[in-house]
């Protein structure tokens, strides 16, 4: 009877080791398996697990905590935020890592709480937009005064944080471009800009002033500027070239070619047309024509083919045309724009 009692005591030790317990129910899927009493109904019993609770300053000072133990810290009165409680700022759950709490992921965006970048993020728009609304003045600012948006009068800062125009650059300012070999770039119809060395304000001079029009490689045919077809007077200055990159067409001398002329028109009976015109080669010699009409200047560069200055009588179009991407120029325009 002893032998059969001790067999029966093993058998059941041996289940119970590797058994699941269910609470509310008699098929438990895992090790603890919780049911609620009521699944459904509207009965007023309270279902729920309960976290052990305690306070900062417990939390603090518990020793041997297990990795993967959880509490719900409810008051933060107590202890400090140091040691195992650094993480510990607020009332909440908080799970241990072995060397401290860290809180539960409260599924909080930067746009709830401030927060810090960890690592480099890329944001794939793909062919969304991204837009941001703001009603504040320095509604988006970079690093304090580098950049700063006012939204409520529409203007820009660099370097204030309170523009006081649309565009607001309080410091020192910089334009420059690098060229490398064969690679085009360009300045179109830059006028020139006057600054008030009171306040500092860049205006534009008005209409009929300067014009400068080019650039470096800006392709074979481009428009320069675009003129009143009638009433219209104006010098033009200009130079054609081949810049300065290591391009072997560097050294050929029919490339380089500079001079002037004027684009007068009076009415419509005599509309716009090139008038006075003189222009000269690398040695200041003038330049054998290939073509010099009221609407058609060309001239041969040798290996760089022709170059052609176009003027449309009928869209007041004052353009240039290259057989060769090679070539660059600036044309200054006073009067007429």
């Amino acid at each position: 009877m002893k032998n059969i009692i001790i067999i029966c005591l093993l058998f059941v030790a041996n289940s119970v080791s590797f058994a699941q317990i269910g609470v509310n129910t008699t098929d438990p899927k895992s090790t603890f398996d919780i049911n609620a009493k009521n699944i459904t109904g509207t009965s007023g019993t309270a279902e729920g697990i309960l976290i052990p609770r305690v306070d900062r300053g417990r939390a603090q000072s518990m020793t041997g905590v297990q990795v993967s133990t959880m509490i719900y810290v409810n008051d933060t009165s107590t202890g400090t935020q140091a040691g195992r409680a650094i993480n510990i700022d607020e009332v909440g759950y908080y799970k241990f890592d072995g060397t401290s709490w860290l809180k539960f992921d409260t599924d909080k965006s930067m746009y709830d709480i401030d927060g810090t970048l960890l690592e480099n993020r890329v944001v794939n728009q793909g062919a969304n937009t991204l837009a941001f609304n703001t009603t504040t003045t320095n509604g988006f600012s970079v690093d304090g005064t580098t950049f700063s948006i006012d939204a409520i009068n529409n203007k820009v800062g660099i370097g204030t944080s309170a523009p006081a125009h649309n565009v607001d650059i309080e410091g020192t300012l910089r334009l420059s471009q690098s060229v490398t070999a064969n690679v085009p770039g360009w300045i179109y119809n830059a006028r020139p800009l006057h600054a008030d060395i009171d306040n500092g304000q860049m205006t534009i001079p008005p209409r009929g002033f300067t014009s400068v029009i080019g650039g470096y490689r800006p392709g074979r045919n481009f428009n320069l500027i675009v003129l009143p077809n009638t009433n219209t007077i104006a010098r033009v200055r200009f130079m054609c070239y081949v810049d300065a990159s290591n391009n072997s067409n560097n050294e050929v001398t029919q490339s380089y070619t500079y001079g002037e002329f004027t684009i007068i028109g009076t009415g419509p009976l005599n509309p716009i047309r090139f008038v006075d015109v003189n222009i000269k080669d690398a040695y200041g010699n003038s330049k054998p024509l290939l073509t010099n009409t009221g609407t058609n200047i060309s001239w041969d560069n040798y290996l760089q083919g022709t170059t052609n200055l176009r003027l449309n009588q009928t869209t007041g179009v004052f353009s240039i045309a290259n057989q060769q991407d090679v070539m660059s120029y600036f044309f200054e325009v006073l009067g007429g724009t």
